[in-house]
């Protein structure tokens, strides 16, 4: 399954994404472009990790849930 199909990316500045639940709208996290990749941070700002694509840090947030 395609989890990032679950989630709603939307830029909010250079090299940083929202991440909301595609049905309710509500915060799941934020990424972040970093030189060492992208940078996942749940809705809580805690750090979950750095994945190679947006789609590896989607997985994981689902992962999450």
């Amino acid at each position: 399954m395609d989890h990032s199909r679950l989630f709603t990316v939307v830029a909010v500045g250079p090299a940083c994404w929202e991440v909301r639940h595609d049905v309710t709208f509500e915060l799941a996290g934020v990424i972040r472009r970093t030189p060492l990749g992208f940078a996942l941070n749940d809705d809580d700002a805690r750090p979950v990790g750095v994945f190679s694509s947006i789609s590896g840090a989607l997985e994981s947030l689902y992962e999450l849930a």
